[in-house]
């Protein structure tokens, strides 16, 4: 080879590698600035204000949840206060950097610049994505967890030391701490490894110390739900009775496509592709992991965005095979990217908190009333508004009591978004910490030092009617805008202590209260 070709070719490499930096900084930055500029655009979610008071209680578990996401709470809280943008930041890094490994994952998988760049674009405008990583909640970083365990796990298919495995390991304690659906990663892999040649390690000590090490990491939460009565077993027994029976399986089907993006829906089919070809026969174990999940799921009844984390790799393998059977045909690939971004500008609209609510509910109600209700597209918008108004509300009714009164007065919430979200505004309006039988709240009881009135939110009848002798309706919260509305406020002079009945007062799930109009 002469010379110049080798030159040439140094030349070509080095600008390949410079077009990739590019397409990885532009797209990483691109779901930065997304979410940077909408963190502040309504409020906090219902669950980001219990997570906030959970970061308030430091424990090693909670009846509904893991405990990392609570401790990111209380570490923002502790060092910026109450500022919703630090608060929300931890989920944006987490997309940004699920984007980054999706992108180095189709890399790996070979994708030129174009599937690396329909790999990124699938991420960055998938409907889940930008809702989750929007806010502070468990699944913004399931992603991000999930892809590094699976960028490990490529690293071990290509040859990597068997010590791999340690690191997998801490991945999935670390994810478990984050969400317990990471055991359904590991029932993924488990299916993989059983179905392709890197069974092999299964006769080796390494993947065991992995899975020692996920333990070892993972024992904290599970001695805390032992010493609770194994609580979160409760609740997952409640949510599959109640919550996902509700849920169709064709509406989880379906759901992958809205979820992820109607356009990005040929890219995750050809990842299936590519994992499951000759060219991508060497990763097949990805293959099983993803076939594996969506099968579980769908048998579960599950929502459909609980399949979000196990998209990255997908899309990465789409990327990778799309890029080459696309390298020929300039026009073909601009525009399939082109109706990408514009199908996914369009699902964005109503996706990020852009316009007002009523106006993307009549939308979508115009658009898919037929087929879904709008409030199940948005609920998570709709639930960022209106807690700072309810505050309000609670605090007029609670001023309305005697001085003496008062002192002993207890606030009792119909669920945890109430109470926390109390707990939040509350000190402002001198009001005690409010308690409800709803989740951690349960856990954390009644303050038994306040025996007087009840300021009552929300209950529904019969708590009231078990609770409450003669309640009179001191208030009624409406703001229609929010996702709770027309919410009653009692004043219960008359009541059963709540220490007594405590134990019936318990709801570890997450079924909505059904208010009484008056």
């Amino acid at each position: 080879m002469s010379y110049a070709t080798t030159r040439r070719g140094a030349i070509s490499d080095r600008r390949s590698l410079a077009a990739e930096a590019i397409v990885a900084a532009a797209l990483v930055a691109a779901k930065l600035g997304i979410h940077l500029a909408f963190a502040t655009r309504y409020g906090r979610h219902r669950d980001e204000y219990y997570f906030i008071d959970c970061g308030q209680h430091l424990a090693f578990g909670y009846v509904d949840h893991a405990p990392l996401v609570p401790w990111l709470a209380g570490l923002s809280t502790a060092l910026f206060g109450d500022n919703l943008l630090m608060l929300r930041l931890p989920s944006i890094l987490a997309g940004a950097g699920t984007l980054w490994l999706t992108i180095l994952l189709s890399r790996r998988f070979g994708a030129n610049v174009y599937g690396q760049a329909l790999a990124g674009l699938a991420v960055l405008f998938a409907p889940a994505y930008l809702r989750m990583h929007g806010m502070l909640d468990l699944p913004a970083f399931e992603p991000l967890f999930w892809t590094v365990a699976a960028l490990l796990l490529a690293d071990l298919i290509d040859g990597a030391d068997r010590r791999r495995w340690l690191l997998i390991g801490a991945v999935v304690g670390l994810g478990l701490m984050n969400k317990h659906t990471m055991l359904l990663w590991g029932l993924g892999v488990g299916v993989g490894l059983l179905a392709t040649p890197l069974r092999a390690d299964l006769r080796t000590r390494w993947p065991w110390l992995g899975a020692a090490i996920a333990f070892v990491i993972f024992t904290p939460n599970l001695v805390w739900q032992a010493q609770h009565g194994w609580p979160t077993l409760e609740f997952i027994q409640n949510m599959r009775e109640t919550t996902l029976a509700q849920v169709p399986r064709h509406l989880f089907v379906a759901g992958q496509i809205l979820y992820m993006g109607p356009l990005a829906l040929p890219i995750w089919l050809c990842g299936l592709v590519y994992f499951f070809s000759d060219a991508g026969q060497r990763y097949r174990l990805l293959g099983w992991l993803f076939v594996t999940v969506l099968v579980v799921l769908t048998v579960m009844h599950a929502k459909p965005y609980y399949a979000a984390p196990a998209y990255p790799m997908v899309f990465a393998a789409g990327g990778a095979w799309l890029g080459r059977r696309f390298e020929s045909r300039q026009a073909l690939r601009t525009v399939f990217a082109a109706a990408l971004i514009i199908s996914s500008v369009v699902l964005g609209a109503i996706t990020l908190p852009l316009f007002a609510l009523s106006q993307v509910d009549a939308t979508l109600e115009r658009a898919l009333g037929w087929v879904v209700r709008p409030v199940d597209l948005t609920h998570d918008m709709h639930d960022e508004l209106g807690w700072a108004e309810q505050s309000a509300a609670v605090a007029e009714v609670f001023a309305g009591l005697s001085p003496d009164e008062r002192e002993t007065a207890t606030i009792f919430t119909a669920n945890y978004g109430q109470a926390s979200a109390l707990n939040l505004h509350g000190p402002v309006y001198g009001l005690p910490r409010a308690t409800s039988g709803h989740m951690n709240h349960h856990l954390w009881g009644p303050d038994p030092s306040r025996p007087g009135p009840l300021v009552v939110v929300g209950l529904s009848s019969e708590d009231l009617a078990m609770l409450c002798e003669r309640p009179r309706e001191a208030g009624r919260i409406t703001n229609p805008d929010a996702m709770e509305s027309n919410i009653p406020i009692y004043v219960c002079r008359e009541h059963v202590p709540l220490g007594i009945v405590w134990s019936k007062l318990a709801r570890y799930h997450h079924g909505r209260v059904v208010y009484d109009p008056q």
